[in-house]
């Protein structure tokens, strides 16, 4: 019969930690060797540059000249600044109206796909495509799919008898030409996390409500939707921050314009930081950046949460 460890013998063992000789205490200095190396990647390139940039919006700096240190003064400033909320406010049209779209034509083609068909395959393979293809390359395409002159857009409208289509010139098309191209890249990968998370229901629970005389959409909506919440939410907090984080679009179509009608906040940041030479406002106004990208995770993690207790 083997002994049972007394309770002097287990708080023995938690005071060793790592550093006992125990099997236990042996193995976890082996895992922590293994994952040293990307502690300290994550160290050097994330957590470094994160508390400089703290450090950094605290003073006046032009990269060429002396930091002269201001305090809080980048932020008061910043929330006065009409171009920085017009920023935020730009941020968010574009997040929501890329990710509201997303989600739905997603959901809507991973149900579509997760049926079996002839050519599926090879309709998977062609919708995803978007996917696989360079941001900045796909950005490049639709630049040209926008020329006024030879664009796909401007040809198809003068064949409906509408000239003269400049949606990246006009300020009140250009987010809307971002949008769509945003959508069309973005698609493809949040419908195969829908497609995963479809494939993961038993098949027991459709035959049951067919049993039951269950039609397709009540399936749907009693079956599919409820078990499919986790991926749903998941897909939530991903799609939302990368919308954000949003920047090669912008950059190489508008350059933020026409105004400001597409300056996001990363757009924002750079200009003010590596055009403007206001290094020390940019990094403020990427600390403001992270602090929202970090309330939308915990909005995010605040939901997960509810289904957890559900």
């Amino acid at each position: 019969m083997v002994a049972q460890p007394t309770a002097a013998d287990i708080r023995s063992q938690r005071r060793q930690g790592l550093f006992g000789n125990t099997l236990e205490a042996r193995k976890r200095r082996f895992g922590l060797f293994f994952a040293l190396p990307a502690f300290l990647f994550f160290g050097m390139f994330y957590v470094y540059p994160l508390f400089q940039t703290f450090y950094v919006s605290l003073f006046s700096w032009s990269l060429i000249d002396e930091p002269s240190f201001l305090g809080t003064a980048n932020y008061t400033r910043l929330f006065a600044d009409k171009e920085f909320l017009n920023a935020i406010w730009v941020s968010f049209l574009y997040a929501f109206g890329v990710v509201i779209p997303i989600w739905g034509i997603a959901l809507g083609l991973a149900l579509i796909f997760n049926r079996s068909f002839r050519g599926r395959q090879a309709y998977l393979t062609v919708y995803y495509i978007p996917a696989v293809i360079s941001l900045t390359v796909w950005s490049l395409i639709w630049l040209l799919l926008y020329n006024p002159s030879f664009g796909l857009f401007s040809v198809v409208m003068r064949g409906l008898g509408i000239g003269g289509l400049r949606m990246l010139d006009d300020p009140s098309t250009a987010m809307l030409a971002l949008i769509l191209l945003s959508i069309w890249k973005g698609t493809p990968v949040y419908m195969l996390i829908f497609l995963a998370g479809l494939r993961a229901i038993p098949s027991d629970y459709y035959e049951a409500a067919e049993i039951d005389g269950a039609r397709s959409w009540q399936s749907l909506l009693l079956i599919t939707l409820p078990l499919l919440r986790p991926v749903f939410l998941y897909v939530m907090v991903i799609s939302l921050i990368e919308a954000f984080k949003v920047f090669t679009p912008m950059y190489l179509l508008t350059s933020g314009g026409p105004g400001s009608a597409t300056r996001v906040l990363s757009m924002f940041i750079f200009q003010n930081g590596f055009q403007y030479l206001k290094m020390g406002y940019a990094s403020a106004a990427s600390v403001i950046f992270l602090l929202i990208l970090l309330l939308l995770a915990l909005l995010q993690f605040r939901l997960l949460r509810f289904q957890q207790v559900d």
